[in-house]
């Protein structure tokens, strides 16, 4: 038999000979490759469009979103978008969203702009001084203060930006023609402005129910039962690049093999017939031509960092590396293309489509569906052997049941997250607490500069025909049935059937109680705030996913 230092000794030979023949880069004639937004729950019609590509394609499940793409969903179209630091934003049916700027400075510092373009979008946005995020909604800027859940509607504008969680910041610039405001708005409140006069802005006392906050808290309590999984494996690879890591320790088992470090195994892996690369797709991406985009839940950071290997008795096995929480997509920026090091005999490497320059490149589905699911598969508990050394799986850290139903608001935010890398502690940002709606009138925030209040605009309560008209049909949405809270939502991936609703649209707001803003007395510009800073969280926990 061999021993476990000739395998690693074979291993690292092997490694050689794969990179001499596999690139990991592609070098084409776009920008070369930064940050990604992972594509990490898809539904439905849904496509991707690309500043240089007019016509739709297809979405794909963990495909990585590059600056200057557009998600848009049709009439049963969902989709959740995942970052670096776990910070999420969801699409409802008849959604659009664009991804205007997604860079790091000079400082390591992460920014992320985004505009809504129009909709029904829920953004989970944590509040750190590493990671910065703001939303453009038709004309209106969106900034979390401390972390925050965000309804944003705009079926037709003004829009509607209801706070479920945390606090945000409104802004909305002066133009030549009407003034500007700015304003914190907290859980438990919503804003919209005047269509007549976009620079008078009234604060709802509460927030109306909405038929897809359903949804939204559904996919909130997949991320809580994820996070309820968390071991210990993340703690030394995640660092700048949080997103995905929940997702192994909520569907697979890691192991701690003596001088390998840690590797992990997919519960469905146990099926003889998984191959990493036999259900997906081959997606473009800037500067690498096509990269592999796993039709998996879970299949994100094992195809973006580190190296699948096969053991015999074991099967399968991710190894993370080093360059894991490297900043920009890939390994440090670097694109992986295949990162299998280790096969099985007689395993075919799986073959990259070549990219044309000058054409774009569409989506490559490989494979079905597996016929079990390869997600919420309970990852096992039993020891086993690897390279003839019986080990241990990793426990969760504390066994911790996962929160319900309204608890769960803003669960992405605690299931991933980024690592420091100085002191291995989570990056959580600002803790979002949320508080109970308001009295009437209480509103402390003023608009930044005087606005000339409307005829209604008396400082007494006026019950005012509600700003927003009924969305014209291409906009309307489907009504997203009641489920049961608590239960598990199923995980559906291209290849499985869709859910379909009924062909009506969610039924409006019903005409709320406004508070119009009076004129504050004219007061210098509030001073800009301070960037948060993110509190240093309690000793060290390992992470669950």
């Amino acid at each position: 038999m061999r021993t476990f230092a000739s395998r690693s000794r074979s291993r690292k030979a092997l490694l050689a000979l794969l990179f001499a023949a596999w690139p990991l880069i592609s070098l084409a004639d776009d920008p070369a490759p930064h940050r990604a937004a992972r594509l990490s729950f898809l539904q439905g019609n849904v496509t991707v469009d690309h500043l240089n590509n007019t016509a739709g394609d297809p979405a794909q499940l963990n495909m990585p979103l590059p600056e200057g793409a557009r998600l848009t969903t049709g009439e049963d179209g969902q989709a959740e978008l995942e970052f670096e630091d776990g910070s999420v934003i969801r699409v409802t049916p008849n959604s659009s969203v664009g991804l205007n700027t997604l860079s790091v400075d000079a400082s390591g510092t992460f920014h992320t702009n985004l505009t809504v373009l129009h909709g029904l979008v829920y953004a989970e946005l944590r509040a750190a001084t590493k990671f910065t995020y703001s939303l453009n909604v038709d004309g209106e800027v969106i900034a979390p203060v401390a972390n925050a859940s965000v309804r944003i509607n705009l079926d037709e504008p003004p829009p509607i930006i209801s706070v479920l969680d945390g606090t945000v910041n409104v802004e909305r610039a002066s133009s030549a023609t009407t003034n500007g405001y700015k304003t914190d708005v907290h859980a438990g409140e919503a804003l919209t402005s005047d269509a007549a006069d976009r620079g008078l802005f009234f604060l709802l006392k509460s927030v109306e129910p909405e038929t897809w906050d359903v949804w939204n808290q559904e996919r909130d309590q997949a991320a809580a039962d994820a996070a309820a999984n968390r071991t210990t494996a993340r703690d030394d690879y995640a660092g700048d690049q949080g997103y995905g890591w929940a997702d192994l320790d909520a569907n697979g088992s890691w192991y701690s093999i003596p001088g390998q470090g840690q590797v992990w195994q997919p519960a469905i892996a146990a099926d003889q017939d998984f191959d990493p690369y036999g259900y997906g797709s081959w997606v473009a991406y800037p500067g690498a031509g096509y990269v592999w985009a796993s039709g998996y839940g879970w299949g994100w950071t094992p195809f973006r960092c580190g190296s699948w290997s096969y053991w015999n008795s074991f099967g399968w096995g991710w190894s993370p590396g080093p360059g894991c929480g490297l900043a920009g997509w890939g390994s440090g920026g670097v694109v992986y293309v295949i990162n299998v090091i280790h096969p099985p005999l007689n395993y075919r490497l799986p073959t990259r489509p070549v990219h044309t320059p000058g054409v774009h490149p569409h989506p490559v589905p490989i494979g079905r569906a597996p016929t079990e699911p390869g997600t919420g598969l309970r990852p096992s508990l039993e020891p086993r052997s690897i390279a003839g050394i019986s080990v241990e799986p990793l426990r969760p850290i504390g066994n911790a049941s996962p929160p319900k139903n309204h608890a769960v608001v803003g669960a992405a935010l605690r299931s991933d997250f980024a690592v420091d890398h100085t002191s291995g502690q989570p990056v959580l940002g600002v803790a979002g607490t949320a508080s109970a709606p308001r009295p009437r009138g209480d509103f402390h925030s003023v608009p930044s500069v005087p606005v000339t209040p409307s005829a209604a605009a008396t400082g007494t309560e006026q019950s005012l025909t509600p700003l927003r008209p009924t969305p014209s049909p291409e906009h309307q949405r489907p009504v997203y049935p009641a489920p049961t809270y608590g239960a598990q939502p199923s995980e559906q991936r291209p290849g499985y059937p869709a859910q379909t609703y009924p062909a009506q649209s969610a039924p409006r707001l019903a005409a709320p109680t406004y508070v119009p803003r009076s004129a504050p007395p004219p007061s210098p510009p509030p001073a800009p705030r301070a960037a948060p800073t993110a509190p240093a969280p309690a000793a060290a926990a390992p992470k669950k996913q």
